[in-house]
């Protein structure tokens, strides 16, 4: 279930129709919701979603 981010999510469209260049930073605590965040935002949008791991770059590219 996915419930009260409709801030964050307000926020992440106004930068996705902002005609400049914008990189919006995702972070926080462990299990709060940050993944669940992103994956609703990029719901029917053209994106690219990227998670890195711990490890390697070697490791982060070939996933």
């Amino acid at each position: 279930m996915f419930f009260g981010r409709k801030k964050e999510l307000d926020k992440l469209e106004q930068q996705y129709q902002s005609d400049k260049f914008e990189f919006p930073v995702i972070y926080g605590r462990r299990r709060v919701g940050k993944t669940e965040l992103i994956k609703k935002f990029v719901q029917n949008k053209k994106a690219i979603y990227f998670q890195g791991i711990t490890g390697t770059q070697k490791q982060n590219l070939e996933g």
